[in-house]
């Protein structure tokens, strides 16, 4: 029996430090593909550096051929990611067409504006479906409710084993 608690416990370790590292990689590999772009056109303060990222986070999405939604089961247009690739080309258009205004005109205030506001109100959803799409995709334990279960069967598991070994533990005192 302390045998089995050592070897279940020392198991249960090297499984929660693989899944930590497991998350950190792959946050690393969405905020390198993709994430970083919208950061960046997020920080930009020039309306041709905020566009040029905004293509190239647009780009990076394409490329990782996301599709679906971000859910399994539920799934609704506001979760879809051509919907929300849709979404983001009318912010594109539009940065399109305020490139071509006078930066000092009033019309042009108030569309940066307009875009910053957009930016702010909507982009935490549109953010979240992208990258749950692309854990959906890419690293499917690792995504929504699907890490919550894994997380708590290996901690559930840790803590079973755990108590194995001290129990054990008492018996042979």
């Amino acid at each position: 029996m302390k045998i089995a608690g050592w070897i279940g416990t020392i198991l249960s370790v090297v499984l929660i430090v693989w899944a930590i590292a497991a998350e950190v990689l792959a946050d690393y590999e969405y905020t390198n593909n993709i994430g970083s772009y919208w950061s960046l056109a997020d920080k930009a303060s020039t309306l041709q550096a905020k566009s040029e990222y905004l293509d190239k986070f647009a780009a990076a999405i394409e490329a990782e051929h996301l599709s679906g939604n971000n859910a399994i089961f539920l799934k609704t247009p506001d979760n879809s990611v051509e919907q929300n690739l849709a979404v983001l080309r009318t912010l594109q258009s539009r940065m399109k067409e305020i490139k071509g205004m006078d930066v000092t005109s009033f019309a042009y205030q108030q569309a940066i504006q307009q875009i910053t506001a957009q930016e702010q109100g909507e982009a935490d959803k549109l953010l979240s479906v992208i990258e749950g799409s692309w854990y959906l995709k890419n690293h499917v334990f690792l995504w929504d409710w699907i890490d919550v279960v894994k997380w708590c069967l290996l901690i559930g598991f840790a803590i079973v084993f755990a108590v194995l070994l001290f129990v054990s533990w008492d018996q042979d005192l």
